[in-house]
């Protein structure tokens, strides 16, 4: 074998590694934002799935209802799990309604619907 093949083996060795380490930092430094962007994503999926057989959801009912799911990313140890916390419900009524999810069923109270289209 010719020492510049040998060198040119090294030298993908230590590119592929090196793309890895890159990789693999990069993920664990924006893991606890994914985390709540997932356990943002199945609360509203749970919210809407109520909102489906009931016309209205309270923020505490919104808040017990969500309590307990986990995310977790594949290949991680780390979870996230929601607890009775009044700020995670505060940034999921927030997140829903800039999403067009949900709106506020009465003005001034903390009573959601599913958003209404405007023709009906």
């Amino acid at each position: 074998m010719s020492i510049p093949l040998v060198l040119f083996g090294i030298f993908l060795f230590a590119v592929a590694t090196a793309v890895l380490v890159v990789w693999g930092m990069r993920k664990s430094y924006y893991q606890k934002e994914t985390l709540t962007n997932m356990l943002l994503s199945k609360s509203a999926d749970r919210v809407m799935k109520y909102l489906k057989t009931h016309e209205t959801i309270t923020e505490p009912q919104m808040r017990k209802l969500v309590e307990g799911i986990q995310s977790a990313e594949f290949h991680s140890r780390q979870r996230a799990v929601v607890q009775a916390d009044r700020a995670f419900t505060g940034k999921l009524i927030e997140a829903m309604v800039h999403d067009g999810l949900i709106e506020q069923a009465q003005k001034g109270r903390n009573i959601y619907r599913k958003k209404q289209n405007k023709g009906q």
